[in-house]
């Protein structure tokens, strides 16, 4: 009969994967129905099943050493899939996410083993396994400090996945789960060489830590690049969002510009009539048209005609938006009509959407300003703000709640500058948030 030792050192590597994986799945995946029934009950399938190790070991009498070695990690291998297998149960998943999540978090259970079980009891203090309790609240405790730190690299990332990292398709599925069987036949290895090996029995166990290291490290990679690839996605298309809406605003800008220029000559033509309760709209008319001509002048019509949109969005909404702009026609001839407008056009609407939410006038202000400063063009815009922004990779996070589908703004911003071998930077100062970017000038231009 087993000891409780013996028991234990199986269901403990259950208990440990099952909590590693929740550590990464509760943030980033739906739960099912019942999730907690489901949970509970594949907890006590796979505890079950853990117990199938004490008679596969009695096969260590009949089989070839070699043979024995290959039962036990397919064993544990098994262990592991059925593992995965009671996540995709409890939780909304993909085969593919399902499988990288196990890896991960064999990887990160791996470590805590290496640490707890092999170095710390075995190495360090043998006399721990005789007080079972203890070694218990060792593995636990081991748990809680890995399990958290590796939490800190991965769930802000998972949280942005919104429940998918990968969809399912024959080679991705095939590729995770030979990573994982892989990973647990070498940790398999490495912990027999650990126990069995009397000349190199430390290198078993800093062999498989760093094994699991690596593959931690690699999936975080991954998971980088796949967060990366959307946020690309997303830019890509705003850039092209950008390009048709140019178009769209400059035809309005254009008969905008016609309808003025009408309107004119018909209020010649109104003034002659005496009527005096028309005086005071023509006033009016002529006082907006005046306006208009006045706000949107520059030197460049993309200029004008970003301007001239925001301009009429912010005279609506009640916002006060500055300009101070130089010549600078020739100096951003280099930079595409798309790129210009989707920069200034998030620039300014980062700054509106800012100030939009304050009832104070005093601070529904933003301005903007273009100007030369030796070899660069500096692109600067103000905006009152509350509160300072936590700021992550260089970027104010946004305060939204769906974080996957903001903040594309000024990462576009960011993209569009370094497309052009320039910066972006952005900072709070006495409550003035101040985006600036800094493009070189063209040789041409300069």
């Amino acid at each position: 009969m087993a000891a409780p030792l013996e028991i234990f050192e199986e269901l403990r590597f259950v208990w440990e994967l099952m909590g590693a994986q929740l550590v990464f799945l509760l943030p980033f995946a739906q739960r099912k129905k019942h999730f907690i029934l489901r949970l509970c009950l594949g907890g006590i399938l796979l505890s079950g099943l853990s117990m199938v190790h004490f008679p596969l070991r009695q096969m260590n009498i009949i089989l070839p050493q070699p043979l024995f070695f290959i039962l036990i990690g397919g064993s544990y291998v098994c262990l592991a899939l059925l593992t995965s297998l009671c996540m995709r149960a409890c939780f909304i998943l993909t085969v593919s996410d399902v499988l990288y999540i196990g890896t991960l978090g064999y990887s990160v259970q791996h470590i805590v083993y290496v640490i707890v079980h092999e170095f710390l009891a075995m190495a360090v203090w043998p006399s721990l396994t005789e007080h079972l309790g203890l070694y218990a609240l060792a593995a636990l405790l081991g748990c809680g400090i890995t399990y958290f730190i590796a939490s800190r690299f991965f769930v802000r990332q998972l949280r942005l996945c919104e429940g998918l990292i990968y969809s399912d398709s024959p080679t991705v599925i095939a590729n995770h789960a030979a990573l994982l069987a892989v990973l647990t036949l070498c940790t398999m290895a490495c912990q027999m060489i650990f126990e069995h090996s009397s000349e190199y029995w430390e290198w078993g166990g800093i062999v498989g830590l760093m094994l699991s290291v690596i593959i931690i490290s690699l999936q975080h990679t991954a998971l980088t690049g796949v967060r990366l690839g959307r946020e690309r996605s997303v830019i890509e298309q705003t850039l092209r969002s950008s390009a048709s809406q140019y178009s769209l605003s400059k035809e309005l800008i254009d008969h905008l510009n016609r309808t003025c220029h009408d309107l004119k000559h018909n209020l010649q033509v109104l003034k002659t009539i005496d009527e005096g309760q028309r005086q005071g709209y023509i006033e009016e008319t002529e006082r907006s048209i005046r306006l208009y001509h006045e706000l949107v002048h520059t030197e460049d019509e993309v200029l004008n005609t970003i301007l001239a949109e925001k301009s009429l969005y912010c005279d609506h909404h009640q916002i006060k938006l500055t300009c101070a702009i130089d010549a600078v026609s020739p100096m951003i001839d280099h930079i595409s009509i798309p790129d210009l407008y989707a920069l200034l056009g998030n620039a300014i609407d980062n700054a509106i959407e800012c100030v939009d939410q304050f009832e104070d006038v005093e601070k529904r202000v933003v301005s903007l300003a273009i100007r030369r400063q030796n070899a660069f063009l500096c692109i600067q815009t103000n905006n009152y703000c509350e509160d300072v922004p936590t700021q992550e990779d260089g970027l104010p996070v946004t305060t939204k709640a769906d974080k996957s589908s903001h903040g594309f703004g000024l990462k576009s911003i960011r993209y569009l500058a370094q497309k052009y071998g320039g910066t972006m930077f952005a900072t709070v100062r006495d409550h003035v948030f101040i985006l600036q970017v800094t493009l070189p000038i063209s040789a041409d231009s300069a």
